[in-house]
């Protein structure tokens, strides 16, 4: 597929996907959310990535929704359907995103508010620029924060620091949004880029099959008792070793013992494993 919103590329073996609309500060119209899409289909069908990396252009990361494009028309004309279809994209690469088995992370260059703000909470790790500044602000439009933006930050932010994000629409600093968890890091803006490709270059390091459900374990526990989560650790762990026909275990636990242990132990078995 020809990108003209988005800039993809594939580099040491991860996807770099880039919001390239500078003079709109990178904001999702329909067009560059159905590129988005198309890339993260081309992700999926190519077992040889490793992690997988978002960015924006110019000073921004991305201004959220085009709302010119994508909800002025739609809410005038009163067309329902026609809305979804316009919100159908996003919302399915917002998914893809989150449930991709690869690292992922958000690289927050510049301004990153409304839309813009999801990607980055649901990515495993975020990194920002100490220039990057953030808002859910579509309260301060008589709407609300949508598209999962709500649940994402209620899911990764404690509840006050979430409830004041989406209720005051204030834009809030780098540090601030450290502070919050919004985001991993932040670090000097001529630094952002080396720091993002250091961050993902460990992760995708570690075995695939194990980040995998190391990911899935991190999502789904804090919703059990110990016992259960415990439970379901202890089945995971099972379900790798028969997988992998004990070659994942064996390998690890030689290395281990050998003094040896390296990442990405068994990676032969792994990379079709991590895609199931």
């Amino acid at each position: 597929m020809m990108y003209k919103e988005i800039e993809f590329e594939i580099r040491d073996g991860i996807a770099v996907i880039r919001l390239n609309r500078p003079d709109k500060k990178n904001a999702l119209s329909p067009a560059l959310n159905r590129e988005v899409l198309a890339a993260m289909e081309e992700i999926e069908s190519d077992s040889t990535l490793r992690g997988i990396m978002l960015t924006g252009s110019g000073d921004s990361f991305s201004a959220g929704l085009d709302l010119n494009a994508s909800f002025l028309n739609t809410m005038e004309q009163s067309d329902s359907r026609e809305f979804r279809n316009v919100m159908e994209p996003v919302l399915k690469w917002y998914r893809k995103l989150y449930e991709s088995p690869l690292p992922t992370i958000a690289v927050v260059n510049g301004h990153c508010y409304g839309g813009g703000v999801n990607p980055v909470s649901i990515c495993d790790v975020a990194v920002a620029s100490d220039r990057a500044q953030f808002a859910l602000s579509e309260i301060n439009f008589a709407h609300f924060p949508a598209g999962g933006s709500t649940w994402s930050a209620t899911a990764f932010l404690l509840p006050k620091h979430a409830y004041w994000l989406c209720l005051s629409g204030e834009r809030i600093t780098a540090q601030e949004a450290f502070r919050m968890g919004l985001i991993t890091r932040v670090v000097p803006h001529d630094e952002l880029e080396n720091t993002a490709w250091e961050m993902i270059t460990l992760l995708a390091s570690k075995h695939p099959a194990a980040y995998k459900t190391a990911k899935k374990m991190c999502r789904m526990t804090p919703h059990m008792q110990l016992w259960e989560a415990t439970e379901l650790e202890m089945a995971h762990i099972h379900e790798n070793y028969f997988l992998s026909e004990g070659e994942m275990t064996k390998v690890a636990l030689q290395q281990f013992k050998n003094k040896t242990l390296r990442p990405g132990a068994g990676q032969t078995y792994s990379n079709s494993a991590a895609q199931t």
